[in-house]
């Protein structure tokens, strides 16, 4: 078991985004690229009042990068989306970056140029540049790696570097390849389309982002992932390096799938779709929950069992088991109102079985997971029930948003109450951890009003 204590907490308000949006027409971006709209983050017009703001996700930097070992916790950026309200065609996507010592700065708007679109929604922030270094570990280790197969969807990644790189003032200063490349990921869609993702990179920790374009080059249409919830990446085993990104289609009848790169997200490959069960469908059909037919906002995890520790030795297992372990992933299915299913892959997310329901009953705020010392974490407004028969459960009710844990991933129980009232609108929580500094980051919207962001010590018991 391990203990948590929190360490930190803060909002993000918005009394911060509107400001952000009334100073915009005063703003420029000139320090890297070397003019005032080189190609990278714009701040437009205020236009329409900021009333809402939703779907946060938090990158904490790389500590290192900040040349302060005693410093409690990394800078952090934090990306969501804001506007007069939610699905509106003046929503945009805002980056703020937390400092070390908790204050907030650089409130960026980003320069979405898809003016005619419904939304602006979902961002995803991850470190693009994550495998390499887990390929190269694997080589030196003298393991065998699976064969690496340029993706059949190519991306706009390296255009964006060669463009950035044509328009800096310093070109060797732009390195597509080197760690501390951010990328954010959001979706957007016309009324009546399915949603088109778009990227945008930012070469120095976040302090300044390209203006977003279309994720796929090929087929621009295309929508592809990471849906609301982070990438995933294979740390050990034969696919060392290669980046899972959760994804779904918004729909009644929604479907999975896992977009995977092998190349750092330079082309991708898509798995199998991954539909509701038989039986989902079955029970959304009797209570007429439409919200409840789909799988969608997939979020993945490690196979437990993964860390040596007390309780868990991996010495017996031969190095076909470990490789095994290691490729294996599961993907934590949810929808709005409904019971919580799990799909496994034991391919590092190239394929995907059948999904099964799990003791747990989503009330209406999505979910999010992660794991730490060989257990699960689940973050939601939750109900965890003794078995997988929710039947006796009343779907419609409401929970307080809390963190669950699972040491075996087949049952559950309350961890942490995140926050007491039931009834209040606290939703769309994601989540981070330092396994290195022992840290769980989570940040979860507010009323629709404000980001919360909170940082907890997970400690062994």
């Amino acid at each position: 078991m391990v203990k948590i204590h929190e360490v930190f907490s803060t909002s993000i308000t918005l009394d911060e985004v509107e400001r952000a949006n009334q100073e915009a027409s005063a703003k420029s971006t000139t320090a890297l690229f070397g003019s005032a709209n080189g190609g990278v983050t714009g701040w437009g017009n205020a236009n329409a009042p900021v009333r809402v703001c939703h779907a946060s996700t938090i990158l904490p930097l790389k500590h290192e990068h900040f040349h302060h070992a005693f410093i409690p916790f990394s800078p952090m950026l934090c990306a969501f989306y804001a506007g007069s309200d939610r699905g509106m065609a003046d929503t945009s996507i805002y980056v703020i970056k937390i400092e070390a010592d908790g204050s907030h700065s650089l409130v960026q708007k980003l320069d979405c140029p898809q003016r005619n679109q419904k939304a602006n929604c979902t961002p995803v922030l991850f470190y693009l540049n994550q495998g390499a270094e887990l390929r190269e570990r694997r080589q030196n280790q003298g393991g065998e790696h699976a064969p690496v197969a340029t993706g059949a969807i190519h991306t706009a990644v390296n255009d964006i570097v060669a463009q950035v790189k044509e328009k800096a003032e310093n070109s060797e200063a732009i390195d597509g390849d080197a760690d501390n490349v951010v990328a954010l990921i959001y979706k957007a869609a016309k009324v009546s389309d399915r949603s088109v993702s778009y990227m945008s990179l930012s070469f120095n920790d976040g302090a300044l982002f390209t203006t977003p374009c279309r994720v796929v080059t090929n087929n621009p249409e295309l929508g592809r992932g990471p849906v609301r919830t982070k990438p995933y990446v294979v740390r050990k085993g034969p696919y060392a390096g290669r980046v899972l990104l959760p994804s779904s289609v918004d729909s009644d009848e929604g479907l999975a799938f896992s977009d995977y790169s092998d190349d750092d997200l330079r082309t991708l490959n898509t798995s199998n779709e991954i539909t509701p069960a038989a039986i989902q469908k079955e029970k959304a059909e009797a209570a007429k929950a439409y919200t409840a037919k789909g799988v969608v906002q997939a979020s993945l995890y490690e196979d437990l069992g993964m860390h040596e520790m007390e309780g868990c030795s991996l010495a017996g297992l031969s190095a076909e088991e470990l490789d095994a372990k290691a490729s294996t992933v599961h993907m934590l299915l949810s929808a709005s109102g409904a019971q919580v299913y799990q799909a496994d892959s034991h391919d590092a997310g190239a394929s995907w079985g059948e999904p099964y329901p799990l003791p747990l009953v989503n009330c209406n705020a999505a979910i999010d997971a992660v794991t730490y010392l060989n257990h699960l974490i689940v973050c939601g407004r939750l109900i965890a029930t003794p078995s997988v028969d929710v039947s006796a459960v009343d779907t419609s009710q409401n929970a307080p948003l809390a963190l669950y844990v699972s040491s075996d991933g087949k049952s559950f129980k309350e961890f942490l109450r995140l926050e007491d009232d039931a009834n209040g609108i606290f939703t769309s929580p994601y989540m981070q951890v330092d396994r290195r500094h022992n840290l769980l980051y989570i940040s979860y919207t507010d009323h629709r009003k404000a980001i919360k962001i909170r940082i907890f010590r997970l400690l062994k018991d």
